[in-house]
């Protein structure tokens, strides 16, 4: 019996890292500081330790079988009821996920073009390190955007960025989180209009400007 329950608490613990290493990151889990890690390693997995030794204790008090059989039994008993549940379990929390938007079964990312006005000035040679911008829906969905430095123009004394960032969910909600890393330092949020969108393949995607300092142009949304 005892050992039924602690095959089966093993068996439980290994479902529980192996799901939940999957469902953190479908559910964008911040491994900020390693929180990722220690969610699934000092909370899901000693829940899985524990529900497995449930199940195998309960199923172990009610077999009825004498010998090596009897006891092939009910474990093979309480092994199927772990990964029954541990299936059940993750595939409701597969199916409650925001899961990112495909269009032809594959990803989409969003192309925009930033317009940096005279008032801000870039370093002489851009780099990840003095211009960035991340596409921001919540703590939970934010993805670094990855600009083209190589295609940035002047135009009327204004820069423009080109770039482009992964949708990680299928929320509306976006904003764009621009950066510049000088002596003066700027931040801006450039916001998304959705009016144009549709949730399939959110054609005709813009950026308005939201603030006075930082604005976007031409933003669209295709595969990658």
């Amino acid at each position: 019996m005892i050992a039924i329950a602690f095959l089966t608490a093993i068996a439980g613990g290994i479902l529980s890292v192996v799901a939940s290493l999957y469902l953190t990151e479908l559910y964008h889990v911040s491994n900020f500081e390693g929180g990722r890690g220690m969610l699934i390693f000092f909370a899901l997995a000693p829940l899985g330790l524990i529900v497995g030794f449930t199940i195998g204790l309960v199923v172990g008090l009610r077999s009825r079988g004498a010998g090596f059989g009897g006891f092939a039994k009910a474990q093979g008993i309480a092994l199927g009821i772990a990964i029954g549940l541990a299936a059940v379990v993750s595939g409701i929390l597969y199916l409650a996920a925001d899961h990112p938007p495909k269009l032809d079964g594959k990803p989409l990312a969003l192309e925009f073009e930033l317009k940096i006005p005279p008032a801000l000035k870039l370093p002489v040679q851009p780099s990840v390190q003095t211009l960035h911008a991340s596409l921001y829906a919540n703590d939970r969905d934010n993805r670094y955007a990855l600009l083209d430095y190589d295609k940035i123009a002047s135009r009327d004394g204004f820069v423009f960025v080109p770039g482009k960032a992964s949708l990680l969910s299928q929320t509306f909600n976006r904003d764009l989180l621009v950066s510049i890393e000088n002596e003066g330092g700027a931040s801006s949020m450039v916001g998304l209009d959705d009016g144009h969108r549709t949730r399939r393949s959110y054609s005709g995607a813009r950026i308005r400007e939201n603030c006075g300092a930082l604005s976007g142009t031409a933003g669209r949304l295709g595969k990658e």
